[in-house]
């Protein structure tokens, strides 16, 4: 699953909020807390923000990579330095931002889809990120996940 980088339709201002703290990393629950609503009104505005970015279906991490990719929230902060990765870990992390299923993300990060979960793990380590969700906002704050980084740009050359 690849997403688009732009909404078909333009985002409500309720939407973008909601947007903005998604891609914070906060959850379904938080954000109905600090918005004022319920949880199942977070919930729909989730739904409505996947069909606008095109990742109907996604999971949390695709979404956010679409919507810091669209930009429909702020750049997340680098509250720290970003760790030394290798041009094969910026490879991962690209196609675990666009990818759901491990063939797809193996075959974009040109690794078998049986060696995605344990190369998945050593990048987490490495950049120190607590799940999929917190790696995708890492590559945003640190400008792994855009094209203007060198390291990315050269990385993605066999993908290509």
């Amino acid at each position: 699953m690849t997403t688009t980088l732009f909404p078909t339709t333009p985002l409500t201002k309720a939407e973008k909020d909601v947007a903005a703290l998604a891609a914070a990393g906060l959850g379904l629950h938080t954000i109905a807390a600090r918005r004022g609503m319920a949880p199942s009104t977070v919930k729909k505005h989730l739904h409505v923000l996947r069909s606008k970015l095109n990742c109907t279906g996604a999971p949390q991490h695709l979404l956010v990579h679409a919507i810091l990719s669209a930009g429909q929230a702020p750049k997340p902060a680098a509250l720290r330095p970003a760790p030394d990765v290798s041009p094969e870990q910026v490879r991962l992390w690209r196609a675990l931002a666009a990818h759901r299923l491990a063939p797809d993300v193996g075959q974009a990060a040109g690794i078998g889809r049986y060696a995605v979960k344990r190369h998945t793990a050593h990048l987490l380590t490495a950049v120190g990120a607590r799940d999929l969700t917190h790696l995708v906002i890492l590559g945003h704050a640190w400008g792994q996940l855009t094209e203007a980084n060198p390291a990315l740009a050269h990385a993605s050359e066999g993908d290509r």
